[in-house]
């Protein structure tokens, strides 16, 4: 995905389609940052985006099992992804709700919903830690408004394009890695390793003296991370790596917002 950002920092479309498109068929949650391409108005990396996928996920693999054995791959595959229910996200029915989850479906579901949050299939005693018992349709309701909440900020902070600079990319790329892990249904532990480039910006804008306000948000983010190497299950229990990614996106927001309503580059 980083990538794709410097191909598409460097115009190279074609490049940036088809990296994000390999991201996707690794792991098919990269491929939300197709709305973001739409909305950027990147129409030649969609395109790359949208061939390369035809080529890695069914073209390829049908060069040496069959197109129609392929074609039945892709199928399945494609219906075990949008597999969405009160009991399993997908293809992962034991841990789509519990702890491992850090989604914004995962901790919604777990917080708001009597669901096991340590659900495995060995026998052990049922775990609880929802605030409240809602119906799964209310739960849905409240997770599809948070996230076009969070959509909805982040178009808004979005420089037009005549006043972007590279650091001003560079948080934008990162706000956009920060929104795909909250809203994608599955976000496992080791999904979180995109964090390192929102710190990475956060670093840069403290030492160049430009991060004051955004220290207020990653320092809070950075304890809830913490809290997870010492209540390794306990923090996540409660979303904290959510919850982390959250306070990191709102104050990279909010930096990314500071210069859009100046319109002045964020650094000299």
């Amino acid at each position: 995905m980083i990538g794709a950002f410097v191909a598409l920092r460097e115009e190279r479309e074609i490049f940036a389609g088809g990296l994000i498109a390999t991201a996707a068929a690794i792991k098919a949650f990269p491929v939300i940052a197709i709305i973001y391409l739409l909305y950027r108005r990147y129409w030649t990396a969609i395109a790359s985006l949208v061939v390369a996928l035809v080529f890695l996920l069914l073209l390829l693999p049908a060069s040496f099992r069959g197109f129609e054995r392929a074609w039945r791959d892709l199928e399945k595959w494609s219906a075990g992804m949008l597999k969405y229910s009160e009991v399993s996200v997908a293809q992962r029915p034991m841990r789509s709700y519990t702890w491992k989850n850090q989604s914004l479906v995962g901790v919604s579901n777990r917080l708001l919903r009597h669901v096991d949050a340590d659900a495995a299939s060995a026998p052990h005693q049922p775990v609880y830690v929802n605030f409240a018992d809602l119906k799964f349709p209310v739960v849905n309701t409240i997770v599809i408004a948070f996230a076009l909440v969070l959509g909805t900020i982040f178009v808004a902070v979005l420089p037009q394009r005549g006043m972007r600079t590279a650091e001003s990319d560079a948080i934008e790329f990162a706000l956009l890695l920060l929104l795909i892990l909250m809203i994608t249904p599955l976000s496992f532990g080791y999904f979180f390793c995109w964090l390192m480039l929102p710190f990475a910006v956060v670093t840069q804008r403290v030492l160049l003296g430009k991060g004051s306000a955004i220290v207020w948000w990653s320092l809070p983010a950075l304890a809830l991370l913490a809290l997870g190497l010492i209540f390794p299950r306990g923090a996540q229990l409660y979303g904290n790596t959510f919850f982390a990614t959250l306070l990191l996106f709102i104050g990279l927001a909010t930096d990314l917002l500071d210069f859009k309503r100046t319109g002045q580059p964020i650094a000299a």
